[in-house]
């Protein structure tokens, strides 16, 4: 995950990572629109402090503040969620799953780009190796057919 800058090496763009609010479904249920968030209910994560406001911001809520319980790691927030502790940042396609199965819930439909991506990251001289030119063609292909 990053912004396709890494000196020296060669990044090839896989898939975009979208932010989206996620929460169980008896939450969402309260939840209308985006200004429907409590105070404190923002699940987030240490190292990602930038999701939730660049989120807010998108939605006309750059004045409320980001707050609620943190987690350092992305699954740990996930699982509060599902748990129905709050409202957690979704990274997409990661939660694709999730939602798919019910046990998490958008309750918005307004996704925005995390201003990252996950590419293929490796060193210029790899492309000229066909097992590692095979692994890139089979990964880039995956990557692609993701919705």
């Amino acid at each position: 995950l990053g912004d396709g800058r890494w000196p020296g090496l060669l990044a090839q763009p896989l898939f975009a990572a979208d932010l989206t609010p996620v929460c169980a479904p008896a939450l969402a249920r309260r939840l209308r629109r985006p200004g429907d968030l409590a105070p404190g209910c923002l699940l987030r994560v240490t190292h990602a402090a930038e999701d939730w406001p660049r989120w807010l911001e998108a939605v006309g809520l750059a004045g409320l503040p980001a707050q609620g319980p943190q987690f350092d790691f992305y699954g740990q927030a996930l699982q509060a969620a599902a748990d129905g502790l709050g409202v957690a940042m979704g990274i997409r396609p990661y939660i694709d799953d999730d939602l798919a199965a019910g046990r998490l819930v958008a309750p918005f439909p307004q996704s925005v780009s995390k201003g990252k991506g996950w590419y293929l990251v490796h060193q210029p001289f790899r492309t000229a190796e066909p097992a590692f030119a095979a692994f890139a063609e089979w990964i880039t292909d995956a990557a692609h057919r993701i919705p």
